[in-house]
């Protein structure tokens, strides 16, 4: 298992930094004749031992090497014959984080089906917003560029996906109806659904002014859509028939304005590869990837699901409740096929942001100056490994209709990235 976790990992290190590494010149291994020598782990199951998990110091940020409860004075030694030595696993405890395998382990999940963030390792140790895997592949890069006197050349650089799962479109008028009931409101209620066809409530109608807004700051972005107007059990997927005019126009018009469209996955599609197909032929359009309806993803079945349908990235993976790292990294990856011991074709994008896991009251609950100041912490540790961040707004966030500060929010976040320098990129364009 250490020589494929270690073929997982320079896989998963070239795709980190766009290079491409000639590793038959890079001796690097577990045994003592290596020019780079890797520590072994200690123990295979980090959530058995979080206690006595070591902590040490990398680049003024504390780090934990999952694998490892015995500590040693550095992370790197450098041994009279020019060789390196590793101290700390970092190999095994990245392919951990990546390839998901605590989510193999742990069967407790939410009410949706979907792993949760309070059972994570990320959690547990504190860490969602820390790329920890990136570190552990930057201790790997300063000790190749130590024994090959060379540096590594670095193709990325900082970018942001910034997609849009469009979910509502056409229920706005329901919505605020509906409040109005709740409110005990029933003649507001009454009013509003008379007036409704004649002076038509669309507040989430608005697909071609959050279109023509990123165009206009020069933001491709990627447009998710569902193709499922129905209910199974109590969760709804679209609101809009697909065959809809303005939702055939907003396709038209995103990809005039140089937009990317994907395949939302409807709910309980993550799992079956004809309901994924049959959801990607319905929308008639040509599509690269994946985002899963809920951010439902069972970490075989639905890697085996995308690599069926031979998408090319998904980005499902985020935590709902969270911003920041469900795999613990901030560079686009590749997935693990435990059945077939081998990374799976296709490329996750990581999610970091979600516009409601950072306002609900049961996740994070936070206001959208306190949500700004989050996102710009999570930046600065994204941009210092020339990451990716990812951004998921829903148009219903970029509405004046109960999310006017979430609009707002919106603009300054794509005000604050543009500030730092960030490339702007659809999920494809990243690929390449």
């Amino acid at each position: 298992m250490q020589k494929q976790n270690l073929t997982y990992f320079k896989e998963n290190f070239e795709l980190a930094y766009s290079c491409k590494l000639n590793w038959d010149e890079i001796n690097i291994g577990f045994e003592n004749s290596c020019q780079i020598i890797l520590t072994k782990p200690e123990f295979e199951n980090p959530l058995k031992h979080l206690d006595t998990i070591v902590w040490k110091n990398w680049n003024e940020t504390n780090i934990p090497f999952i694998m490892n409860s015995s500590d040693k004075e550095s992370i790197l030694s450098k041994t009279a014959d020019n060789k390196v030595i590793i101290n700390f696993d970092i190999v095994s405890s990245a392919c951990y984080f990546m390839s998901g395998v605590q989510e193999l382990e742990n069967k407790n999940r939410d009410q949706y089906g979907r792993f949760k963030h309070e059972e994570s390792i990320q959690k547990k140790l504190n860490i969602i917003d820390i790329p920890v895997v990136n570190y552990y592949f930057e201790i790997l890069k300063e000790a190749i560029e130590i024994v090959t006197a060379k540096k590594i050349k670095i193709n990325r650089r900082f970018s942001a996906t910034v997609t849009h799962d469009i979910d509502e479109v056409m229920s706005g008028w329901k919505h605020r109806i509906r409040t109005e009931l709740n409110n005990r409101n029933y003649f507001n209620a009454l009013a509003h659904g008379l007036s409704q066809p004649l002076k038509p409530f669309l507040p989430w109608k608005n697909l071609k002014e959050l279109s023509d807004f990123n165009m206009k700051n020069s933001v491709p972005s990627t447009f998710f859509l569902l193709t499922r107007k129905n209910k199974i059990d109590t969760i709804k997927n679209a609101d809009y028939d697909l065959s809809n005019s303005y939702i055939q126009d907003s396709i038209s018009h995103f990809i005039k304005n140089e937009q990317e469209i994907g395949i939302h996955g409807s709910y309980k599609t993550h799992n079956s590869k004809q309901e994924l197909q049959q959801d990607i032929q319905s929308l008639k359009e040509k599509v690269n990837g994946n985002r899963f309806h809920f951010l439902h993803y069972s970490i075989q079945e639905s890697s085996e699901v995308i690599e069926a349908n031979s998408l090319k990235f998904d980005s499902s993976l985020g935590f709902q409740e969270e911003i920041g790292f469900r795999n613990s990294i901030c560079t686009p990856f590749k997935l693990y096929n435990f059945k077939e011991n081998r990374s799976f074709g296709f490329i996750e994008i990581p999610l970091n942001i979600m516009d409601c896991s950072l306002e609900f009251s049961h996740y994070m609950n936070l206001s959208t100056k306190e949500s700004l100041a989050t996102i710009k912490r999570l930046t600065q540790e994204i941009k210092r490994f020339n990451g990716n961040i990812c951004i998921n707004w829903h148009n219903t966030y970029f509405s004046d209709y109960l999310k006017k500060d979430w609009k707002i929010l919106y603009t300054k976040i794509i005000g604050y990235l543009k500030e730092e320098g960030c490339e702007f990129k659809t999920c494809s364009k990243l690929l390449k």
